[in-house]
C-alpha cells in the first residue's frame, strides 16, 4: 500500500511542477506577442474613476431638466446621453460612461443628484 501512495504523491508533485512551469511560459509568450494588458480604472481620492470629468451634479437638484442638461454638457463634454427617470422607476445597474440619469418629478424638476452611470 505504501508504494501506491508514494506513486500517487510523486504524480501530484510532478503535475504541480509542470503546471507551474507551464504558467510562467504562457505568461512570457503573451508578453512577447504584444498582447495588450487590461488597464484598471485610475484611483482618484479613494474612488475609482471610470470616466474623466465631473461625475455628479448636486447643485442641480430643484432645477429644470432642460437647464440641468445644458449645465452637465457644458461641465463634462463626454456626456452624450441623458436618461430621464420618474419617481418610482428603477435605475439600471449597468454603468455606461457618458450617460447621466436625471430623476425628475412630473413637472420635469430634478429631484435627486444627477450622476454619471
Amino acid at each position: 500500500m505504501e508504494g501506491k501512495s508514494m506513486l500517487k504523491l510523486s504524480h501530484v508533485l510532478a503535475f504541480l511542477l509542470l503546471a507551474s512551469l507551464f504558467q510562467s511560459l504562457m505568461a512570457r509568450d503573451l508578453i512577447s506577442d504584444g498582447i495588450e494588458v487590461l488597464q484598471l480604472p485610475v484611483e482618484n481620492d479613494g474612488e475609482f474613476e471610470f470616466c474623466p470629468g465631473k461625475q455628479s451634479w448636486p447643485e442641480l437638484v430643484g432645477k429644470s431638466a432642460g437647464y440641468a442638461k445644458q449645465v452637465i454638457q457644458m461641465e463634462n463634454p463626454i456626456v452624450s446621453r441623458f436618461t430621464l427617470l420618474f419617481p418610482g422607476m428603477p435605475k439600471p445597474a449597468a454603468y455606461i460612461c457618458g450617460r447621466v440619469y436625471l430623476v425628475v418629478d412630473w413637472k420635469l424638476i430634478v429631484q435627486v443628484t444627477p450622476t454619471m452611470g
